[in-house]
């Protein structure tokens, strides 16, 4: 597996559009910090950059450099090495990639910037998203042959969980508001990575009574350090869930 890490590793070093994306941030996180005058501002505003380019750029990435890897990946499968090993290689590669882009263009930067526990929120965050998004990716990959396919199911799964799946908690929380909800709206947003890590984010810069009925229910779980861990732990499940189902259907293809 360290082989195959290390190679696709290489490969990702040469390939651009990693470093593209680096200087891509490097240039969003350091731009918004020059032009607002209050970093706790210009966090927010990279905070929402940060938790909608993510997942894309994680997920669309993924899917589209293991069908162009598919040539090696074949030649790989045929030979005597277990596939759990390949595509677990392959996958840390990327994540690896990904992760270093994102510390490097936005969260060093960040840091420097503004120093406190709202920006190392964002950051874990980020490095969270980068996880789950590069895990989905992989299984949308696995699981279909055609390439345009594949990124199009990566579209929508990224516009399903970065708008249309919080609209409908939304929509659910103050249709419902009368009831007593508070133990079912913890668990549904949890089943947005997304959406975990924005409120991550927003309590950790007080700004829970902006978000109304939900803050309140968020602020009363998620405002201290077990709510913080157990939100880590369902980052953490996003991330595993779609591996295993990525190493299972991997393990079952036919190439």
């Amino acid at each position: 597996m360290w082989k195959v890490y290390k190679y696709t590793l290489i490969d990702l070093a040469r390939n651009k559009f990693v470093a593209g994306w680096l200087l891509l941030l490097l240039a969003i996180t350091t731009g918004l910090f020059q032009l607002e005058d209050q970093p706790v501002k210009a966090m927010l505003s990279l905070s929402q950059v940060l938790l909608a380019l993510v997942p894309l750029v994680s997920c669309i990435f993924s899917i589209v450099y293991l069908y162009d890897a598919l040539e090696f990946t074949e030649l790989l499968a045929v030979q005597p090495l277990h596939r759990s090993k390949i595509l677990g290689g392959q996958i840390m590669a990327l994540a690896s990639a990904l992760v270093v882009g994102a510390l490097l263009g936005a969260g060093l930067p960040l840091l420097l910037f503004l120093p406190d526990a709202a920006s190392l929120t964002l950051v874990l965050a980020s490095i969270m998203l980068t996880l789950v998004f590069t895990a989905i990716g992989a299984l949308i990959a696995i699981k279909n042959r055609e390439k345009a396919r594949g990124v199009g199911l990566g579209l929508v799964i990224w516009f399903l969980f970065v708008l249309v799946y919080d609209a409908v908690l939304l929509w659910i929380m103050f249709a419902f508001s009368d009831y007593p909800i508070e133990p079912w709206i913890v668990p549904l947003a949890a089943l947005d990575p997304i959406d975990l890590g924005r409120i991550m984010v927003l309590l950790k810069v007080d700004l829970a009574a902006m978000m109304g009925y939900s803050g309140a229910i968020y602020e009363k779980f998620f405002g201290n350090v077990k709510g913080i861990l157990v939100a880590m732990a369902a980052l953490a499940t996003w991330v595993a869930v779609p591996g295993l189902f990525a190493f299972h259907a991997f393990r079952k293809k036919d190439f």
